[in-house]
């Protein structure tokens, strides 16, 4: 073989090599993060903003009065909740359609706007005196809320609206999944389950308090291994036992009345959701006070706590 063909020939078998294994690398890489989850409590706080920050204030303005609106494509299509209650389509012409196992369906217009560096969902809800004792007449209202799309996951947070007298206002990170053609979203799911990491820290209530650490929840004496389900619910077990917890992240802001400056604080909501109707939570020890058993479905509201600065 001629030599410079050779060694043209090593040359080219050494950039494969290395090529895959910088490839091999990056899929390591990405495998890793994947497996790191989703930090939530870094969404919230990304998404949270104002109206007044974002210059969106007119609420009360028609939808067609948004002239840099348009319909955001990364949005179009079907997304449901993690465990299935409710499911939202965008639509490429601009409508957004509600579907609930309890309630009918609604269709609302809504639009896509850019503010501030954040993406605006725009959506705009007709209102009455009948449904709200607030409202003199009726008309319509846009509700903006700040929005990320990631490897089909739909992160949104209300915009806070800027009012007249100051109170405590709060701000859900909302999760939802993208289906697939069969309207399943296990797959959505499994690529973006909520890290344990995201919620370390100390958590306290009137009722009590709860360290989580290295995949650990400890509350008075007892120790449980956490880590999030299918549904990415917060699974707490010990000696074998098993019980789940829907969590809502919030931002609460707290204004003070003589000096109308907002106090920020992280909430954390559990909500036991059950096994079976027979299961109790098992964090019980603490936060028997708060249960609370709907007669519309078996769940209890087991109590919302703030995390402590460390």
């Amino acid at each position: 073989m001629n030599t410079n063909l050779w060694k043209r020939a090593v040359c080219v078998l050494l950039c494969v090599l290395a090529a895959a294994t910088l490839a091999g690398c990056g899929a390591k890489k990405s495998a890793g993060s994947a497996s790191a989850g989703v930090d939530v409590r870094e969404k919230l706080t990304s998404l949270t903003v104002s109206d007044e920050a974002l210059g969106v204030a007119g609420k009360y303005a028609a939808l067609s009065e948004i002239r840099d609106g348009s319909v955001d494509p990364d949005l179009v299509g079907t997304w449901t909740t993690a465990d299935g209650e409710m499911t939202y389509t965008f639509t490429q012409d601009g409508r957004e359609i509600m579907s609930s196992t309890y309630i009918e369906d609604a269709e609302v217009p809504f639009t896509c706007m850019t503010a501030g560096g954040h993406k605006l969902l725009c959506e705009e809800l007709s209102f009455s005196p009948e449904s709200d004792e607030n409202v003199k007449k009726a008309g319509t209202k846009l509700v903006y809320k700040a929005y990320s799309v990631e490897n089909d996951a739909l992160y949104q947070v209300a915009v806070d609206e800027t009012r007249e007298e100051k109170d405590t206002v709060q701000s859900s990170l909302v999760m939802l999944y993208r289906a697939d053609a069969t309207g399943s979203a296990a797959a959505a799911i499994a690529a973006n389950l909520i890290s344990v990491d995201a919620l370390s820290g100390s958590w306290t209530s009137e009722k009590g308090s709860l360290t989580i650490r290295d995949g650990k929840l400890k509350c008075g004496k007892d120790s449980f291994s956490l880590r999030f389900d299918e549904q990415n619910r917060l699974v707490a077990e010990k000696g074998g036992r098993e019980t789940a917890y829907k969590i809502v992240l919030s931002v609460q802001k707290d204004y003070a009345a003589d000096t109308a400056q907002a106090v920020e604080s992280m909430q954390m909501n559990l909500t036991y959701t059950g096994a079976n109707g027979l299961d109790k939570p098992n964090l019980q020890s603490v936060l028997d006070d708060w249960k609370k058993e709907y007669s519309w479905d078996s769940w209890y509201y087991t109590g919302k706590f703030t995390l402590q600065a460390e």
